[in-house]
């Protein structure tokens, strides 16, 4: 992998652990169990992020 390639993959962890603070409450305020709809946009997201990382390698 390519410096972009972790770049990208850098963000999507930091993204991900913003969401996951930002819509659970966790750490500020008192703990809210996750939403659905945050776990559907979570998985969205990597696999969105796999494909680009494994399409990307098959045309190499």
């Amino acid at each position: 992998m390519d410096k972009n390639k972790w770049i990208a993959v850098f963000v999507c962890v930091f993204l991900t652990a913003a969401a996951f603070i930002g819509s659970t409450g966790l750490f500020y305020t008192t703990y809210r169990p996750i939403r659905n709809y945050d776990i559907v946009a979570f998985v969205a997201s990597w696999a969105g992020l796999i494909f680009y990382l494994i399409r990307d390698k098959k045309k190499d």
